[in-house]
């Protein structure tokens, strides 16, 4: 009788832990447009085509070389909205890179 028990909770067991080990996809979100400059250290912003301004930053892309460029960023956006509303009245998102590519486009200066 406890080899039969044995058997069954190995049964229920075993899938459960085959499908818990299954890797995450991840899917990131892009977004194009100049990339400036904040003024405070590793801290940018980008208006992306629909035109909202994106407070960007990144711990692992060196982003001080893409300033007063255009540019594609891919990342994720935040969850939860800075509370800085700038002078839009919205709330800024923030998007945090994990990989950066030129763009076609100039920047206006």
């Amino acid at each position: 009788m406890r080899r039969r028990l044995f058997v069954f909770v190995m049964l229920l067991v075993a899938p459960a832990l085959t499908f818990s080990q299954s890797p995450k996809t991840t899917t990131h979100s892009t977004i194009t447009g100049c990339l400036t400059s904040t003024g405070q250290p590793n801290e940018y912003q980008l208006v992306d085509e629909k035109g909202i301004t994106n407070l960007v930053y990144s711990a692992t892309v060196h982003l001080d070389s893409y300033v007063g460029k255009s540019v594609t960023l891919t990342g994720d956006r935040g969850a939860t909205a800075s509370t800085d509303n700038g002078m839009t009245g919205r709330p800024t998102p923030h998007f945090k890179v994990v990989k950066v590519q030129p763009a076609s486009g100039d920047c206006k200066k």
